[in-house]
C-alpha cells in the first residue's frame, strides 16, 4: 500500500504533536498573567477609594474635632484644673499634708456655691414677694375705691334746707370717775406676765442675738405696743437703734422719751417711709387686734422693712390647750388665741420669705408615767402643755 499524504502537512502535524504540551502550556501563563493584571487592576481600584474614603474621613474628624474644641473647651480648662488638683495631691510634704490643699479648695468652692445658690433662691423669693405684695395691695386699694362708691359709703352733706342727719347720742357721763383698764394694765402685766429682770432675761435669750444679726444696722427696731419696753431698752443697752411704740402713756416710763412714741401703732407704721426699719417686733399684740389689724400689722409691716428685715410677732401658743383654753382669757383685753397657721398663712400672702414658726418658752409641767407610756406622755405634754408662747419669724 502506498502512502499518498503530502510530505509538509505530514511536518506540520508532527510539529503539532512535538509542540503541543508548549503551546497548552503558553496559553495556561497567558490566562494567568490576564488574571493578575485583572487582579492589580482591581486592587488600583480599590486603593484608590480607601485612599479617598480616609481623606473623608481624616476631614470628618478634623471638622468634629473643631467642633468639640469649639463646644466643650471649657472642658480642656477643667482638665487643666484638675491636673493641678491632682498635682497638689503629691505627697512630697509628707503624709500630713497630702490632700490638705484640695481639701481647702474643695470646700471654699462648695461654700462659694452654696452662697451662690442661697443668693439666688433669696433674691427669687424677694421678688415673688413684692409680686404678692403689689397684688394684695391692688385688691385693697379696689376694695377701698368700691367701699366708697357703695351702698355703705357715707352720704354727702345735705343741701340747704334740707334737715341734718341725726346724731347718735354721746356715751353718759358719770358723775363718780373711775380709772381706765390702760391705766391698771402696768399694774396687770406686773402681776400676771412677770417682772421686768424676768422678761429681759427671756427676750435677751430669745431675740437679741438674732436682731444684732440683721442687716442694715443704722436703721431702728421698732418695738410696737412695745408695754412696759423691756425690748428696747435691752436693745439701747447693746447698741442697736430701737425705739417703742404704745398708745398706753402709762406703759412707758418717765424719763426715757427718746427711746419711746405715745400714739396708735398704726397711724405711726402708716407714717413711715418704705423700707426704713431693720425690724418689726410685736410682743404679744395680735391677740389683741381684730382681724383686719391682724392683717394691716403684718402687711405694713412688710412695707416698712429694708431687704433682709425681719418680723418678730410673738403670741400665747394656740398649739397648748392649756394656754389657748385657760391662762390665755386672763387678760380681758384679747380678742381670741391666734393659730400660728393663720400667721404663717398672712406672712406668704404680704410676701415674706424664710418663714419660720418657733415654740418658745415650755411648761415647766408634765405628765408622770414617761417610763411606762413614753409616747403617750409625750403626745399629751405636746398637746396640753407644750410651748407657753410661739413666735412668728420672717424675713424680708
Amino acid at each position: 500500500m502506498t502512502d499518498t499524504t503530502p510530505p509538509l502537512g505530514l511536518a506540520k502535524r508532527a510539529g503539532r504533536v512535538a509542540l503541543g504540551p508548549l503551546t497548552t502550556r503558553l496559553d495556561l501563563v497567558r490566562r494567568d498573567l490576564e488574571h493578575v493584571q485583572a487582579t492589580h487592576r482591581d486592587l488600583t481600584a480599590a486603593i484608590e477609594q480607601a485612599n479617598a474614603a480616609n481623606a473623608r474621613l481624616e476631614a470628618y474628624f478634623d471638622r468634629f474635632r473643631d467642633e468639640i474644641r469649639a463646644e466643650f473647651g471649657s472642658v480642656v480648662d477643667s482638665l487643666d484644673a484638675y491636673r493641678s488638683i491632682i498635682a497638689e495631691l503629691d505627697p512630697a510634704d509628707g503624709p500630713a499634708g497630702a490632700g490638705t490643699a484640695l481639701r481647702l479648695r474643695l470646700e471654699h468652692g462648695l461654700l462659694h456655691a452654696e452662697a451662690k445658690a442661697n443668693e439666688s433662691r433669696a433674691q427669687f423669693e424677694r421678688e415673688l414677694g413684692d409680686v404678692r405684695s403689689s397684688t394684695r395691695l391692688t385688691q385693697s386699694l379696689v376694695e377701698r375705691a368700691l367701699a366708697a362708691t357703695g351702698p355703705g359709703a357715707p352720704t354727702p352733706p345735705p343741701a340747704d334746707g334740707a334737715a341734718p342727719a341725726p346724731v347718735p347720742a354721746t356715751a353718759p357721763a358719770f358723775v363718780h370717775p373711775v380709772p381706765s383698764f390702760d391705766l391698771l394694765y402696768r399694774a396687770f402685766e406686773d402681776r400676771h406676765r412677770g417682772g421686768d429682770e424676768a422678761i429681759t432675761a427671756l427676750q435677751e435669750h430669745d431675740y437679741l442675738d438674732l436682731l444684732r444679726a440683721l442687716p442694715h444696722p443704722d436703721l431702728a427696731v421698732a418695738d410696737l405696743g412695745c408695754g412696759r419696753g423691756e425690748l428696747v431698752r435691752l436693745l439701747d443697752r447693746a447698741g442697736l437703734v430701737a425705739v417703742g411704740v404704745d398708745s398706753n402713756q402709762g406703759q412707758i416710763v418717765e424719763g426715757e422719751q427718746r427711746l419711746f412714741v405715745e400714739d396708735d401703732l398704726f397711724r405711726w407704721l402708716d407714717a413711715q417711709d418704705d423700707a426704713s426699719l431693720r425690724a418689726v417686733v410685736a410682743m404679744h399684740v395680735v391677740e389683741h387686734l381684730p382681724l383686719e389689724l391682724q392683717i394691716r400689722l403684718v402687711f405694713e409691716a412688710r412695707r416698712v422693712l429694708a431687704p433682709g428685715g425681719l418680723l418678730v410677732l410673738e403670741t400665747p401658743n394656740a398649739l397648748s390647750l392649756s394656754t389657748a383654753a385657760t391662762n390665755f382669757w386672763v387678760d380681758p383685753t384679747h380678742e381670741r388665741p391666734v393659730h400660728p397657721a393663720f400667721l404663717d398663712f398672712l406672712a406668704v400672702e404680704a410676701g415674706f420669705g424664710d418663714i419660720e414658726l418657733r415654740p418658745l418658752h415650755p411648761m415647766e409641767l408634765s405628765f408622770q408615767g414617761a417610763d411606762v407610756v413614753p409616747k403617750l406622755v409625750e403626745e399629751l405634754n405636746s398637746l396640753i402643755l407644750g410651748c407657753g408662747d410661739l413666735a412668728l419669724l420672717a424675713r424680708r
